[in-house]
């Protein structure tokens, strides 16, 4: 990577309230076109609300989120899918009782132009669609490695085969920004290590990649740069290596020495 493209994400000033509790509050930050960004903090930190205001489940309480240069703030989820904004879950959110297969062939359907009456009647350009849509789908699964599970049931697929099938159902909205939350929360080793490789796939091809992550050795492996939260505020951002030698970051993570 020779540094980072023009901002794709900015945000400005974003705070979610809830009644007196401020779960993120001020945050300022901007994500660049090719980066793998990670964002840190001890648990209750607002990293997950935080995920949730950028894509729509929560409206936000004040402030501004740009995407390539247009505010998103506010819309509903699928709006944000549409202009290419794509995400995984800390608990994993799979249609258990569908096909691997199938699964990811709902989130192409984010990008089809056949809804009511094309379904309804079959139509000729339902069906090709469909095709269409069924051939992509092999494809993402292919890629992130699970071709010869897509006719398995979501729910008998292994833990880390259900993490890579988020990400593929992720992929098949081709988005610009792929946010994961907590992608390798409950993994082995090889396991966070083959994660680890699927998000520098993903980047390579041309996906920026914005994660929640606790796994310090992930982190440092994997992150261009790193924002750390504590009490729903940005404390710090820089490299991997100047953030973890942070007083603030050691003081959020372990506390004020005496205390």
């Amino acid at each position: 990577m020779t540094g980072p493209g023009p901002a794709l994400l900015e945000v400005r000033d974003l705070a979610q309230h809830f009644g007196g509790l401020k779960a993120v509050d001020s945050v300022n930050l901007s994500i660049h076109e090719g980066e793998i960004v990670s964002v840190i903090g001890p648990n209750g930190a607002g990293k997950t609300t935080f995920f949730n205001v950028l894509t729509g489940v929560y409206p936000g309480t004040r402030g501004d989120i740009l995407f390539e240069g247009r505010p998103i703030r506010g819309l509903p989820s699928h709006d944000i899918v549409a202009r290419g904004v794509a995400r995984t879950f800390q608990n994993i959110r799979l249609f258990s009782c569908m096909t691997a297969l199938e699964n990811v062939m709902v989130g192409r359907h984010s990008r089809t132009s056949q809804f009511l009456l094309g379904p309804l009647l079959r139509t000729r350009a339902y069906r090709e669609e469909e095709s269409a849509v069924e051939s992509l789908a092999k494809e993402f699964l292919d890629f992130v490695g699970l071709r010869a599970l897509g006719n398995e049931l979501a729910k008998n697929l292994p833990y880390g085969a259900q993490r890579k099938l988020e990400v593929a159902r992720a992929l098949a909205s081709e988005p610009k920004l792929l946010i994961l939350d907590e992608p390798t929360a409950g993994m082995n080793q090889t396991e966070c290590s083959d994660l680890v490789a699927l998000a520098r796939r993903v980047r390579e091809r041309g996906v920026t990649v914005l994660l929640i992550e606790h796994q310090m050795r992930v982190v440092m492996d994997i992150s261009d740069r790193v924002f750390v939260f504590d009490y729903g505020v940005k404390i710090a951002e820089g490299k991997p290596r100047q953030v973890v030698a942070d007083a603030r970051v050691i003081e959020a993570y372990l506390g004020r020495e005496g205390a």
